[in-house]
Formats: C-alpha cells, structure tokens, sequence
C-alpha cells in the first residue's frame, strides 16, 4: 500500500490550522511545498504532512492532539494573551515557541500556554480551579466555627 496515512483533512480543514487562506494551502500543493493526494478532483491530506510543512518540533504522540489544534498568528495570539503587536514581538524574542508555515510564523497555542505560565508563573486553568474549590471550601467552613 503506497498511503499509510489517512488523508482526512480538507483545504479548508489545513488553512484554518495554519491560519492561512485555502488559495495559500492549494498553491503549496501545487507547487509540492506541501504533500497531499487529490481524489475525485479535491485536495486531501494528513496529519503526518500537515506536520511535516511546519518548521518546528514534530508532536510527539503524547501531545499530539494538542497540535492538531489551530496555530496561531501573531495577531491572533495577541488577541487571545490581549497583548500588543511590539509585545508579542519581544515574547518572541524572549523565547516564545514559534512554528514557521511557509515563511509565517506562527504559535501552537499549547506551546504558547505552557510557555507563558513557566515564564510568568500563570497558574493553570487546574491550579485556579482547585484553588477556587479550596477557598469556598473553607468559606463554608468559617461561619459555623465562629458560631458558640
């Protein structure tokens, strides 16, 4: 069998990962920058590729359904971190984790999270949750012991 992988992926499904535009994604097939077999006249393609055109580690099978969440622009983790274009500028320059897609940078959301929090002690969505239960815990506790 010449495919092993599983082409399940759309050129849409690939532009909205690398937050690139479908005409972006079908001219890089064209060209072969990017891998991908064409079946009843439409583009499909796999994980493996899509993975393989990013300049950046390859996901490990552990975090891999991490990665197949959509990247990032500068812009858009901007908007998401609310931070400014010069900012997000300097945490790239500082070290942020980056994934370049055909001359784009781009971040792995997952990358950028655990990232943030190491460098900035952000305590994690887990951490605040449970510290949030530990303090209406103790809350409820407070006035029935100050009660004779």
């Amino acid at each position: 069998m010449k495919y092993a992988h599983t082409y399940n992926l759309s050129v849409a499904d690939v532009a909205e990962h690398y937050a690139l535009s479908p005409r972006t994604i079908r001219a890089r097939l064209k060209s072969g920058d990017l891998d991908g077999v064409r079946t009843d006249g439409q583009w499909r393609l796999c994980w493996a590729d899509v993975f393989a055109a990013e300049q950046g580690p390859t996901p490990s099978k552990a975090r891999l359904a991490s990665y197949k969440r959509p990247l990032l622009s500068k812009k858009g983790f901007g908007s998401e971190w609310k931070l400014s274009k010069r900012t997000v500028e300097r945490r790239i320059a500082d070290g942020l984790p980056t994934r370049k897609v055909f001359g784009s940078v781009r971040i792995a959301p997952h990358d950028a999270e655990i990232w943030m929090r190491k460098r900035f002690n952000i305590p994690s969505a887990r951490k605040k949750a449970k510290r949030r239960k530990q303090q209406a815990h103790e809350e409820q506790e407070q006035p029935g012991s100050a009660t004779p």
